[in-house]
């Protein structure tokens, strides 16, 4: 089934890299207007930029916007921003965050703060932010879109990334709750991805629970093998443009890694 977002306008936060990126790119080839926002990876997002436009149909428009998530301020600057290049946007993606190695002895106050700020605190502004123009515009747009992008490991945690797991736990969480919340304005959905790229390309470090190479790391997976960024990104797409009637759903897409 091909899905098409045409007259859509998709915001993806931290779409200039890796996952992000797919998912940007996979909204602009379905047909979208794409805004992406970026913190500190502002050449990658022009860059970015520039392979939607090259992806992208006829007539569609994409820009990037830089924002730290984390800020209400940024928040709201980034909504502003939005409405004046587009005119309006109809659906958004949180999938800004930060995964970063905690081992329990040597947990800090930071590392929860941190955790909790980019990875729960962000997508709860930014779903109220755009769920408040979804609201008001309703009656012109029909029900906005949001999808968040958490982690198996949310579900499952891992035992040196204490402040990672709670963080996406709590987005899981705050997914249902914001489905009840904006309903029937928006529609708010939850992607729990696996193991979608190797560690080197994630992590740059040896960390213990992630230091296998692929192959091993595949051989974790029922499925076989390692996801790819492509595969999120599709289910983004279909989240977004596809049966109008999902709301408040946890989708893993992990190879059914999280029942091992």
């Amino acid at each position: 089934m091909t899905i098409s977002l045409q007259g859509q306008v998709v915001v993806v936060t931290g779409g200039a890299r890796r996952v992000g990126r797919a998912i940007a790119l996979a909204c602009a080839r379905a047909g979208a207007d794409v805004a992406i926002t970026y913190n500190r990876s502002e050449g990658e997002a022009r860059e970015t930029v520039k392979e939607l436009r090259s992806a992208g149909q006829g007539g569609a428009r994409f820009a990037c916007f830089g924002a730290d998530v984390s800020r209400a301020a940024d928040v709201s600057r980034l909504t502003a921003d939005v409405l004046q290049t587009f005119g309006r946007a109809t659906s958004m993606v949180n999938n800004a965050a930060i995964f970063r190695r905690t081992p329990f002895d040597a947990l800090t106050e930071a590392d929860f703060d941190d955790h909790i700020a980019a990875n729960l605190k962000g997508p709860y502004l930014l779903s109220k932010s755009f769920g408040d123009i979804f609201r008001e515009r309703f009656a012109e747009q029909g029900a906005g879109a949001i999808v968040n992008i958490a982690d198996i490991h949310g579900l499952r945690p891992l035992k040196n990334y204490i402040p990672y797991c709670v963080s996406k736990a709590g987005l899981v969480m705050l997914t249902e709750a914001m489905a009840k919340a904006l309903a029937p304005h928006a529609r708010v959905n939850c992607i729990c991805p696996g193991v979608i790229l190797p560690p080197s390309q994630t992590q740059g470090e040896d960390d213990g629970e992630f230091a296998d190479d692929e192959a091993s790391l595949a051989a974790r997976v029922p499925l076989g093998r390692i996801g790819t960024p492509e595969e999120i990104a599709h289910a983004v797409v279909f989240l977004i443009g596809g049966p109008g009637f999902i709301s408040g759903a946890v989708l893993p897409v992990d190879g059914a890694q999280r029942l091992r």
